[in-house]
């Protein structure tokens, strides 16, 4: 498709949240029901009636858990609905580089696509490339990478809302330990929104809990966080022993390097974690008892990706009303809290389809009412 012939989707000041589908059809997807339904009805014959567009998918770090689950997501949308065999996909992976991850994002410009999307990209640093995105009128969208325009949504979770979540509940959890003083030491991550917003909530929520002491904390940067978290609780462990009461980590990754060392020490009845994604593999672990890991939240990472596809082809394929279909830039989905014990899902349960610990209560409720 020439410059000329594409749509030129109006780019309104309000967009996103949970658009054309409505909030009955995302709670029904995160409400028990399969991925594939997202398909809305799809069969081989809308596949075969459908626009064919060439989509580019950047990457920021495919390495990321989080980034293979939502490209996971949408290849699935896309082969559920026949639109593999219609829509031509060129994924490209920046690997943490945001020169590159700019880079990709122009040649995709440059290679006339239908569509852009950017999944976990750090668009702080990109103006070049949003600039000419902007003058391209390339229908843009993003997975996670905080909304910059032109995008025509940012899909994510609240991540305020994560962490607001996590650390009332590591409160609560220490208050019922019968503390009435409590140390904690965190990493923090402050190379993309996300994590950063995390972790300002968390520090915010301890200026009203000063009974609460923050021991100490260090950041990290993606590359080498694993390691480097494990040699900086190990610092901890070292520093404060017996009196540290909680790690907490901005995501499970570096959670569960955290986790390690607490266990091989032999302080994981003392000391516990807080995380945040709900990652398969921190859940599988989070399944044993002994394990410190104590609360994550649960993105829907799969989800995300499915719905980005529902949107180009809305938006990009039909030429659906953005106004409509997008009425704010974020479009935020459930992350429900997660307590070890309490309703980690099991093995065969997608993480999207976890339920909220705090649903749990209300749904005690509501059944005798």
């Amino acid at each position: 498709m020439m410059d000329e012939e594409k749509p030129d989707i109006a780019r309104p000041t309000r967009r996103g949240l949970l658009g054309g589908m409505g909030l009955a059809g995302a709670a029904a997807v995160l409400g028990g029901t399969q991925l594939a339904q997202f398909t809305l009805g799809s069969t081989p014959a809308y596949a075969q009636a459908a626009k064919p567009l060439k989509v580019a998918v950047v990457a920021q770090q495919m390495s990321a858990q989080s980034d293979q689950r939502s490209w996971a997501g949408l290849q699935q949308w896309l082969k559920k609905t026949g639109l593999d065999k219609v829509w031509q996909i060129n994924q490209t992976d920046a690997k943490g580089d945001p020169g590159q991850l700019v880079s990709q994002i122009e040649d995709a410009i440059t290679a006339k696509s239908d569509a852009i999307l950017v999944m976990y990209g750090t668009l702080t640093a990109a103006k070049a490339a949003l600039d000419s995105l902007t003058s391209s009128k390339i229908p843009f969208f993003s997975l996670d990478s905080g909304w910059q325009s032109p995008a025509i949504a940012d899909i994510t979770s609240n991540n305020y809302a994560m962490s607001a979540q996590t650390v009332q509940f590591m409160i609560d959890t220490l208050l019922a330990k019968g503390k009435t003083s409590a140390n904690i030491c965190a990493v923090i991550a402050n190379f993309h929104h996300g994590t950063r917003k995390r972790g300002k909530v968390m520090k915010t929520a301890l200026t009203e809990n000063e009974w609460i002491s923050l021991k100490d904390e260090h950041v990290i940067q993606y590359s080498g966080f694993y390691e480097t978290t494990q040699n900086t609780v190990s610092d901890w462990l070292t520093r404060y022993g017996s009196d540290l009461d909680v790690i907490w980590c901005p995501w499970d990754e570096p959670a569960m390097a955290a986790a390690e060392v607490i266990a091989s020490r032999g302080l994981q009845d003392k000391i516990f974690v807080i995380g945040h994604d709900g990652h398969p593999t921190a859940l599988d672990r989070m399944r044993k008892p002994d394990y410190p890991l104590l609360a994550t939240t649960a993105q829907a990472f799969e989800v995300w990706g499915a719905y980005t596809g529902w949107l180009i082809n809305e938006i990009v394929g039909k030429g659906g009303d953005v106004k409509k279909l997008v009425p704010v830039p974020t479009v935020e989905f459930p992350a429900p809290l997660l307590v070890k014990g309490v309703n980690i899902p099991d093995a065969n349960t997608p993480t999207y389809n976890a339920q909220d610990l705090y649903y749990i209560y209300r749904d005690r409720a509501l059944a005798g009412m």
